[in-house]
């Protein structure tokens, strides 16, 4: 039998506990950090947003947000929650969930959608960077302060604050698999803001640059953050100290983030923020 899948917009109370146990099994939240499913609800009825994917009838994932109104976004899209179980994880079904809330925004006039990611994350950041076309220049230091679920302890929870122009041309040519060629930026050591040095597979930072005046930098970071994260705290620390300090230097002298690419050239593969100075991002 074919498995079908459907996405539709939560509108029964009684579906609403399943959103905490996707909680539970996707971040590993312990009661405390738990987002209670009335407080989900609440925010539906006074109109945000809260999309629902199902598996064979069986909810999987989610998507939840509302509505905020603060300089200089205006008024948009505050999205807290993109989740899905861990078993159906890596599978689009995220990315397809956001697609769905980008249709819900547009079709009530929307035009930004923001949220957070931790910059550290590279899967996340190649998601919501290269496949979504969301941009940022808004580093928000210990955002959410000191956090208990199994991806974030012990560690300060800087994060992106990012915006997705879902009606500009640069989040369509995203959508539509029309991405920009950096081979030869990468093969170019005059653009990477961060030498880092390679022990046994191990990233470390060896130095910063924060002289850079090219119009395009890179940011290197680590394939798997939460494996660092897991077994060596201290490095997992230094690497959140030396990009703090990388992409707050040079959000301040004008430039955003506006994609993320892997380079499989090398083995095991590098990660790499590209951060541009534009007049207008939806060019």
């Amino acid at each position: 039998m074919k498995d079908t899948f459907e996405f539709k917009e939560l509108t029964d109370y009684n579906e609403y506990y399943k959103i905490e146990d996707i909680q539970i099994d996707a971040w590993g939240f312990p009661d405390r950090e738990l987002v209670p499913k009335r407080i989900i609800y609440a925010t539906h009825r006074s109109g945000g947003v809260v999309i629902a994917a199902y598996l064979n009838q069986e909810m999987i994932g989610y998507v939840w947000g509302w509505l905020g109104q603060i300089k200089p976004y205006g008024t948009f899209i505050y999205s807290h929650h993109n989740a899905v179980v861990r078993e159906h994880q890596n599978k689009g079904i995220g990315i397809k969930l956001k697609h769905e809330q980008r249709k819900w925004a547009l079709e009530r006039n929307f035009k930004t959608i923001n949220w957070t990611f931790d910059p550290l994350q590279s899967k996340n950041c190649y998601i919501n960077l290269h496949k979504l076309g969301a941009i940022c220049n808004n580093y928000k230091v210990k955002y959410w302060g000191y956090m208990h679920d199994e991806l974030n302890i012990g560690i300060d929870t800087d994060r992106f604050y990012c915006s997705w122009l879902i009606d500009s041309s640069h989040v369509k040519k995203r959508l539509n698999n029309d991405y920009e060629d950096y081979t030869e930026i990468i093969n170019n050591n005059l653009y990477h803001s961060i030498k880092t040095t390679s022990n046994k597979g191990i990233l470390k930072v060896k130095e910063l640059d924060l002289n850079i005046q090219e119009e395009i930098i890179l940011v290197e970071i680590p394939i798997d953050f939460t494996k660092i994260m897991k077994s060596n705290n201290e490095l997992a620390k230094d690497w959140r100290k030396e990009t703090r300090k990388i992409f707050t230097h040079y959000f301040n002298k004008g430039y955003s983030v506006i994609d993320f690419i892997f380079d499989k050239s090398v083995t095991p593969g590098k990660g790499y923020h590209v951060l541009e100075v534009r007049e207008s991002i939806d060019s």
